[in-house]
């Protein structure tokens, strides 16, 4: 499970068994994108292994480069594929000119690439102060690229697809994840499906394989500026065009005070811009465009999610920031605190409607289990309170039965398992209070398999309490 991993682990991400990039080697230009916010070039490293190298952009710090690494790494350790991206500072002189090379001209053009777009890149590329250069060598997908994967319907080429986009689970909680970073351009555009290949015939046509999907293209997370002010102040709090917002500030002449109008560059100035803690509202965050999936998000799917980030602790976020190389230790303690802070409102904030319990497991009678909210430090001030109940089927509905609350090892909260005779069916539900704050009930369903033995078939959270036979 993902909470599982350790921070180094971590930290390595998608690269795991990725071949080093050598940059005391030589580096072949075999293409390139010189335009754009983020320019870059199609590298072949000195073990022939294929990169895409992009650089910071015109803003000339380092956030780009530091969130395309970052935000690859967490949504891996979510749970979803992504390139594997590396830092890399290195001296102009190792790249070599491909023969033939091509670029892309803005209008979508191939054109021979040239020494002149090679500089006029190199212009977006953050310099240190000892000469080297600053970029994200980002490794080649395996597979064949199929085109992005949207955020509705099905891919009519895949017959695996069999669930709507906007119906999983895994893309409406990627909503909370990206508020996260403030990935507000989590869109069809930054993903990529690969076809992989696993048997078959030498024509598409013939082949055997798979589709695998991946999230690609983070660089605009961690407070993107743009041209213009009054957008990048917007980002994580309005769509790029939101006919609500622009209604109502127009009846209310303005009047009405926008978490935009509020925001305030940090210690770091205009490397992390907007990108703060203070205004961040994790029930209110806003994709730069609709989001398909985003806007089905249930309560289910963003506890979902933040159960998932309650994984990553404080020493997860330190192993990250520290894939960076940022050569400024203000600046990594700055995204340090930002990440940290963000992370922590979104668990108490979704913690707050569901139940926070979860993992549950049977030992010795006992079903134990995991309070992340306790875990994370992300409780409401007070005691922690544990309290239980139980119920069997009898009949139509439940009858309620004696649950006895107990400590478990490692200060897991453990709730006694009634005994209900084997081949029965129980109930279980637990609750983790605050000093005058009841908590939300989690229901865990188990079978009792023999003396002393259950095994767990399922878990719900409720926003109130019920009978497992009663729905809200």
């Amino acid at each position: 499970a993902t909470h599982d991993f350790t921070p180094e682990r971590v930290a390595i991400g998608p690269c795991e068994g990725a071949p080093p990039l050598d940059v005391n080697a030589e580096w072949t230009i075999t293409g390139g994108k010189p335009n754009g916010e983020n320019p870059g070039f199609f590298i072949k490293g000195q073990d022939g292994s294929r990169y895409l190298l992009k650089f910071d952009g015109a803003a000339l710090t380092p956030r780009a480069t530091a969130a395309d690494v970052v935000g690859t790494r967490i949504y891996w350790a979510a749970g979803f594929n992504t390139p594997c991206n590396r830092i890399v500072l290195f001296d102009r002189k190792i790249l070599k000119m491909k023969p033939g090379a091509m670029a892309e001209s803005p209008g979508g053009q191939k054109e021979p690439m040239t020494e002149a777009m090679v500089d006029a890149a190199f212009e977006r590329a953050l310099r240190l102060p000892d000469g080297r250069y600053r970029a994200n060598a980002s490794l080649y997908l395996k597979g064949r690229p199929i085109g992005p994967f949207k955020y509705e319907n099905t891919r009519d080429d895949d017959p695996n697809d069999v669930v709507d986009h906007e119906d999983r689970r895994e893309l409406r909680g990627a909503g909370v994840l990206a508020s996260w970073l403030n990935h507000f351009d989590s869109r069809e555009q930054n993903s990529l499906d690969m076809w992989m290949k696993t048997g078959g015939g030498d024509t598409p046509e013939t082949e055997v394989g798979y589709v695998k999907h991946h999230y690609i293209d983070f660089g605009d997370c961690f407070g993107s500026q743009w041209e213009w002010d009054s957008l990048s102040r917007r980002w994580g709090h309005s769509h790029f065009f939101d006919g609500e917002h622009i209604v109502g500030d127009f009846f209310s002449l303005g009047l009405v005070s926008r978490p935009w109008d509020r925001v305030e560059f940090g210690p770091s100035g205009t490397v992390f811009g907007y990108y703060d803690v203070e205004q961040f509202d994790p029930g209110a965050w806003f994709n730069l465009y609709p989001n398909p999936a985003f806007s089905r998000m249930q309560l289910d799917d963003a506890a979902w999610m933040a159960r998932i980030i309650a994984g990553f602790t404080d020493a997860h976020v330190e192993a990250l920031v520290a894939t960076t190389k940022l050569q400024d230790k203000a600046l990594a303690a700055e995204l340090t605190r930002l990440l940290k802070g963000r992370r922590d409102k979104i668990l108490r904030h979704w913690f707050g409607r569901l139940s926070p319990l979860a993992h549950p497991e049977v030992q010795d009678g006992r079903v134990c289990l995991r309070d992340l909210a306790a875990e994370s430090n992300t409780l409401p001030e007070g005691r922690r309170i544990y309290s239980s109940k139980a119920w069997v089927p009898d009949g139509q509905s439940y009858r309620e039965v004696s649950a006895t609350w107990k400590a478990g090892g490692e200060g897991r909260p453990c709730v006694e398992i009634p005994d209900v005779g084997v081949g029965n069916y129980v109930v279980v539900e637990a609750r983790a209070n605050s000093t005058g704050k009841p908590g939300k009930p989690a229901h865990v369903h188990l079978y009792q398999t023999g003396a002393d033995a259950y095994r767990v078939v399922g878990m719900e959270r409720r926003t109130r309490f019920e009978r497992p036979d009663e729905r809200p």
